[in-house]
């Protein structure tokens, strides 16, 4: 059987169509794969950034804490026991009280360590 050559540039043109679309949906794809693979990336590498910059802002954050805010200095059940062998009863917020004190003079030493060039608290600076 042979074919025309109409038939034939026919044939060719609807060949070179369909590769053109075929190839077009192929890139298209790709193109697809390659952005999401991007933005994941990006996403990625976005929270990691996020994850350290908390981090290092928590770490900062806890190095300029004061002694104040660093949780309890004193035990409340010795308190309690020492209150107690006095002979008289505490109320609940005096641990807390006691705590912020404590933490005061803690702090006012630090200072006067520091204000007389030393790295060192004595006892001398409270």
């Amino acid at each position: 059987m042979t074919v025309s050559r109409r038939e034939d540039a026919h044939i060719m043109a609807a060949t070179k169509k369909a590769t053109k679309k075929a190839t077009k949906t192929a890139t298209k794809k790709a193109t697809k794969k390659a952005t999401a693979k991007k933005a994941t990336k990006k996403a990625t590498a976005k929270k990691t950034a996020k994850k350290a910059s908390a981090k290092k802002n928590a770490k900062k954050a806890t190095a300029k804490k004061t002694t104040a805010s660093s949780g309890n200095l004193v035990v409340t059940t010795k308190v309690r026991d020492a209150v107690r062998d006095s002979g008289v009863r505490m109320s609940g917020d005096f641990p807390e009280a006691l705590n912020a004190e404590v933490a005061a003079l803690i702090d006012k030493a630090v200072v006067r360590a520091k204000d007389n060039n030393r790295s060192t608290v004595r006892p001398s600076d409270l």
